[in-house]
């Protein structure tokens, strides 16, 4: 076993539980990449991924096809059905978070091999630059796309969860959550007084 340090800790451990623990959307949403981050790395490395509305896209999707092939949640069974269509879902980000993160490990090591060959005057500088070079743009490059398949289990989840519950799919709407939160947390301030 590789022991990792926290960034920018001396003292604290990260033990990688993802790499043991059972894939769930609890795991996916705990490891998926930071979306401020992917949108800088997106912009740095110049990626065409358009990474807006992937969620609300994908939980439509899956709106449409348990529509379509006429998925009820009303027995056990139905439901074993719907967390089989997910599994494929939470796999791919769990699988691809896992591949994102020994990537960036993978450059950091090549880009300290090479600031440490020129910092000794070493040969074979532009190997090693180009090296980490290219293991930086694959690591980047997967960053990006696990955070994509985090954002897709994640719209597919919440139409799953529905249909589970026998509620009708509706799109997401951010205004109208926020503003039921407000009157929910309203309703229960002056019932507290």
């Amino acid at each position: 076993m590789r022991i990792e340090l926290t960034p920018g800790m001396t003292n604290v451990m990260r033990f990688p539980i993802e790499r043991r623990a059972k894939p769930s959307m609890d795991l996916v949403r705990d490891i998926a990449p930071d979306s401020r981050e992917v949108s800088w790395v997106i912009e740095s490395f110049g990626f065409n991924d358009d990474i807006d509305g992937l969620r609300d896209g994908a939980d439509q999707e899956m709106a449409d096809y348990i529509a379509h092939n006429g998925c009820r949640s009303s027995s056990s069974k139905h439901e074993a059905d719907f967390d089989q269509m997910l599994r494929p879902f939470i796999e791919r980000a769990v699988s691809l978070c896992g591949e994102a993160h020994d990537a960036s490990l993978a450059a950091v090591k090549a880009q300290r091999q090479a600031v440490e060959a020129e910092t000794e005057g070493g040969y074979w500088l532009t190997p090693l630059n180009e090296r980490a070079s290219a293991r930086t743009y694959y690591a980047a490059r997967l960053l990006v796309d696990a955070h994509v398949a985090c954002q897709r289990a994640a719209g597919a989840s919440r139409a799953i969860e529905m249909a589970k519950r026998g509620e009708t799919w509706a799109p997401f709407d951010l205004h109208a959550e926020t503003l039921a939160m407000c009157v929910d947390e309203i309703a229960a301030r002056s019932s507290n007084r």
